[in-house]
């Protein structure tokens, strides 16, 4: 999938070439600016979650709580969280791909950021898992 470009087309100019490289780590900011946000989303959805659950637990021994309360706003927090780091992580890594693709470079299977982003997925999984399982 290459270029009709000669020879002299072809080659790189240092301005072009760091203007590639700051848009690549411009777009990994960005992801790890995503990943923050998904990291307070899911923290916000545990202390509600917990709180939620804390306040409930006082009504019960108050003998004011009507029914039995439910732990929605906390799971959907962190699910919706979560889910949408996936989202995000899988639009930057095609925006990686076809950027490397633009340059007629091989796209970087891995990258730091990208691991990052995976293991704040992993880690809401299994917030989610453990906060309806605790609550069941």
């Amino acid at each position: 999938m290459g270029n009709d470009f000669s020879a002299d087309e072809r080659e790189i100019d240092p301005r072009i070439d760091l203007a590639v490289r700051r848009t690549e780590l411009a777009m990994d900011r960005t992801l790890l600016a995503w990943i923050r946000t998904a990291l307070a989303l899911m923290g916000a959805g545990i202390a509600f979650d917990k709180g939620a659950q804390f306040m409930h637990q006082a009504r019960m021994s108050a003998g004011t709580a009507l029914v039995q309360s439910s732990h929605v706003a906390g799971l959907g927090l962190t699910g919706v969280s979560t889910l949408l780091l996936v989202l995000v992580t899988l639009n930057h890594m095609t925006s990686m791909r076809d950027f490397a693709r633009m340059k007629d470079h091989a796209p970087r299977r891995v990258t730091p950021v990208v691991i990052a982003a995976v293991l704040v997925i992993l880690l809401g999984g299994a917030v989610l898992t453990i906060l309806f399982l605790t609550n069941g």
